[in-house]
């Protein structure tokens, strides 16, 4: 990353009116490359900041963690939707932006006047991007969802490892949440680039429920008249045998490339192992096995579960007499992918992840020390990592609507009526 080239959004103005993840994640990609990222909040606060807080350095607490994630570089303004006056003020705020991105609960946006098109109008070359529960049309485009919600529907918890008797695999916080904010801000930067040419905007929209389905692109297609691995499926739940094992027991009739996806015990830990085509056989030799793929056996694809078991538990006796670092020096030096299982706050304090620029540290003022994920994608010519402020709770009030052309006794009216709120720090 070049620290001091300009930033990719550089000039681009978005209005967050966003909650809790997908929407301002999404927002955070854009302030990573320096747009003016203003997010719209209740006057009572974002719901975030109170959830999970920070403890500053002198024992104070601060904002909550959810909030200060997705909030780095973003002035912020509190204003009471419930009021005209603060329906008022959003639609000039919005007018001044480039963007306006939104996950607002289906039919809020339309009843505030916020949708895109009561906005269009005052604002032909506005980008509207909007993240829903499950999409714009059919029956469904009025329910609400949330990221529980989503993966439950889409079958991601149950593709996580779950079993018909109602076990059910760790669920993963937010994983539709950021994996929807991500496919918007691609949308919203497609329809930038097409406004260049145009100058006209669009709205771009996404879901929770696409999301998920992205994610399992290759579980989620049906071929009715070939898809073995699919009537393999059925049969398993018809036997009430786990939904979710490995790549390999999916693809063992249809897909032996992918034979050695699978986790290992070590004597201290475990290891997952990648071993795809060639390496399959490799692997299988140096854990005093045989692949089963070069016996007469193989041929007879009734037997292949059978041999695929026999070989796995012979590579988990002798992979069990290695400690994880051995075997991944091995898997390492036979240049077959490989990762030890581990908890994520293992990851955080791991210094060949922050060689590889994967974690971003830092110092804030309030919060003190930090570590956190770095921005996901890294550019040669451009700056792209947000800001490090944090706004406080009001802190650009004033700031915001003396660029819309507010004087200070309007402003002073307008904190006085409630519509808005300001930071009492001074």
């Amino acid at each position: 990353m070049t620290t001091d080239a300009p930033g990719l959004f550089d000039g681009i103005r978005i209005l967050e009116i966003g909650q809790f993840v997908a929407a301002p994640i999404s927002a955070q990609l854009f302030a990573h490359g320096n747009a003016d990222v203003i997010k719209l909040e209740p006057v009572t606060g974002d719901l975030t900041r109170v959830i999970d807080p920070l403890v500053s350095p002198e024992g104070e607490l601060t904002e909550g963690r959810q909030y200060v994630v997705k909030a780095f570089g973003k002035r912020a303004i509190p204003i009471d939707l419930s009021t005209e006056a603060g329906r008022s003020l959003a639609h000039e705020l919005a007018g001044s932006c480039d963007v306006v991105i939104s996950n607002l609960r289906p039919g809020t946006a339309p009843r505030l006047g916020l949708d895109y098109e009561s906005l269009r109008p005052n604002n032909p070359g506005l980008i509207y991007g909007e993240i829903s529960g499950y999409g714009d049309d059919g029956p469904l485009a009025t329910k609400p969802s949330l990221d529980l919600i989503a993966q439950s529907w889409t079958g991601l918890r149950l593709a996580s490892g779950a079993t018909l008797d109602g076990t059910l695999a760790h669920y993963e916080p937010y994983f539709c949440d950021y994996t929807a904010g991500l496919l918007l801000a691609f949308g919203i930067t497609a329809a930038l680039r097409q406004r260049d040419t145009t100058g006209l905007g669009q709205r771009v929209s996404t879901s929770l429920a696409h999301a998920g389905l992205f994610v399992q692109h290759r579980s989620a297609s049906l071929f009715e008249e070939t898809d073995t691995w699919k009537r393999d499926l059925v049969q398993r739940r018809q036997a009430g045998e786990p939904l979710s094992d490995s790549l390999a027991d999916r693809g063992q009739r249809t897909a032996p490339s992918v034979f050695y996806f699978n986790s290992y015990e070590t004597s201290d830990g475990l290891v997952s192992v990648g071993a795809t085509g060639a390496m399959g056989q490799r692997f299988s030799e140096m854990f005093d096995s045989i692949d089963p793929r070069t016996t007469d056996a193989w041929a007879d694809r009734d037997r292949r579960p059978e041999l695929l078991a026999e070989t796995r538990s012979a590579i988990a006796r002798t992979m069990a007499k290695y400690t994880t670092a051995e075997v991944m020096a091995m898997l390492d030096n036979a240049g077959i992918p490989c990762a030890p299982l581990r908890l994520l706050e293992e990851l955080l304090v791991d210094p060949d992840a922050h060689a590889a620029g994967l974690l971003h540290e830092g110092e804030h003022p309030r919060f003190g020390r930090y570590t956190m994920p770095a921005p996901p994608v890294s550019f040669s010519g451009a700056t792209y990592r947000a800001r490090p402020e944090v706004a406080v709770h009001g802190e650009h009030t004033d700031e915001l609507l003396a660029e819309l052309g507010y004087d200070q006794a309007t402003i002073d009216r307008l904190v006085a009526d409630g519509v808005i709120a300001r930071s009492n720090l001074d």
